[in-house]
């Protein structure tokens, strides 16, 4: 099978095509056709050298898949061939003590997935879910590390309530998107922070009532839009280098829900900001299989519509990576095999 391979860490060019053996199907697992598998950036930083857990070369980086499946291991009761599936980010054991009291997302067994850049991967059967006719593999791949991501931040993590007023960093990110999306489902007002002047009309389309274009500090713009009370609920996808902006911009009694950190510096904040404010520091974790279906179900049903950009044929991955790297496109960079 066709395959874009990593030897080693390093830029986009160090992806190698490759005849790559299909993967073997352990008893619990399915294998699955790849017609479509979304650039992430945990694609990137893994590529990059900057996210090292659980990697080892030569490796077969993606996460964001949707296929079909070929054949299921003996184990195998969720899925059968032919199923048209989407992924999660992890595949979790259903056993542990977090599993088995719906906390799923920090499984101490917990896998990544990857494998999606290629035309074949074998996955665990709690990696994926079924996804109907009406929504495209396109469409479907970044659902999971995106939307599910998105819907457990926004609703099952943060609570957000009709009437309240969310933030969202990195608007215009595979998580970012989907939470001003969700968000505005919710009853919110949503205020959505981007670098980029050029995608403010995609956030308004996506529900964004206000659109702040910032690489600095915004947290005056947020206290200017809401009189002065800062935003009840921070979903931030950017983490270190927008904390204090995001923090500056929370609300009394507000939640700040964090999803991303996309640099490697620390944060550092004096304790009595935060029980001055009374705020509440949320950490989100991955998505679990009934809030992929979940989010599945909302895309069938058009309330989250993924904003895809560019679809690539594998052979182009060096410069799928660029675009995402470099945040050149408009949405979601898909590459099919």
């Amino acid at each position: 099978m066709l395959a874009a391979v990593l030897h080693a860490a390093g830029g986009p060019d160090a992806f190698r095509l490759e005849d790559a053996p299909v993967p073997n199907v352990g008893a619990d697992d399915v294998l699955v056709r790849v017609k479509a598998c979304g650039v992430s950036y945990r694609d990137v930083v893994e590529r990059n050298g900057t996210y090292k857990r659980d990697v080892t070369f030569p490796l077969i980086i993606g996460l964001e898949i949707a296929g079909v499946v070929e054949r299921v291991g003996d184990l195998v009761t969720a899925l059968k061939p032919g199923d048209r599936v989407c992924s999660k980010a992890f595949s979790s054991c259903g056993d542990c003590r977090y599993c088995r009291t719906g906390r799923e997302t920090t499984c101490l067994r917990r896998k990544p997935v990857r494998g999606g850049y290629a035309e074949y991967v074998a996955l665990p059967q709690d990696a994926f879910v079924t996804i109907p006719e009406t929504l495209s593999f396109e469409a479907a791949c970044s659902l999971g590390p995106g939307a599910g991501v998105a819907l457990n931040a926004v609703r099952d993590t943060a609570n957000v309530q009709i009437g309240e007023t969310v933030l969202v960093t990195g608007a215009t990110g595979g998580v970012g998107l989907p939470s001003v999306q969700i968000a505005k489902i919710a009853g919110a007002r949503v205020i959505a922070v981007t670098r980029s002047a050029e995608k403010a009309d995609m956030l308004r389309r996506a529900g964004a009532d206000d659109v702040i274009v910032s690489s600095g500090d915004f947290s005056g713009e947020v206290r200017a839009i809401t009189n002065g009370e800062g935003a009840d609920v921070v979903i931030d996808t950017i983490g270190s280098r927008v904390f204090d902006a995001a923090f500056n911009s929370l609300a009394l009694h507000g939640r700040y829900a964090f999803v991303g950190q996309l640099f490697g510096e620390n944060i550092a904040i004096n304790p009595a900001r935060i029980f001055f404010k009374r705020a509440q520091l949320l950490g989100v974790g991955s998505v679990s299989r009934a809030q992929l279906m979940d989010v599945v179900a909302l895309a069938a049903a058009g309330k989250i519509k993924p904003e895809i950009a560019k679809v690539m044929p594998l052979r182009e991955i060096a410069e799928a990576h660029r675009l995402v790297e470099g945040a050149a496109v408009h949405g979601r960079v898909v590459v099919v095999p």
